[in-house]
């Protein structure tokens, strides 16, 4: 099956004028190399260059989605500096989607050994 990017470049856009925001759970794929991304913007002296990919693939998968989720998010809340980097590279209309860590989105952590030391038997809180 074919990626029809203009197309869903198209219907994400008319999706998102309405509230409805189409995105995937990361935007760093190299897989998608040749359907969403066009493979000689990150080429450098002939060769793929992985680098240049990552640091630049969010503006072109920008072109065709309105939104994405930032994993990276869930094991250190990102710095300012890693938040302007972001939006700088995605239009003004583009959302994004934060995946926090437990601590932050739980209102009782559960105390099991799964967890590890969370902040309750850190703070020894029962």
């Amino acid at each position: 099956m074919s990626f029809e990017r203009e197309k869903i470049k198209e219907n994400a856009a008319l999706l998102a004028s309405q509230g409805v925001f189409i995105g995937t759970s990361s935007w760093k794929y190299p897989g998608w190399r040749d359907q969403l991304y066009d493979t000689a913007r990150y080429e450098w002296r002939g060769k793929f260059a992985k680098s240049r990919f990552e640091k630049n693939c969010l503006a072109e998968y920008a072109e065709v989605f309105k939104t994405v989720c930032v994993d990276a998010a869930y094991y250190t809340f990102p710095n300012v500096k890693y938040l302007q980097g972001l939006a700088a590279q995605v239009p003004a209309d583009f959302q994004f989607g934060f995946k926090v860590t437990d601590e932050i989105t739980l209102k009782k952590y559960p105390n099991l050994p799964r967890f590890g030391i969370g902040p309750a038997r850190r703070m020894n809180i029962s």
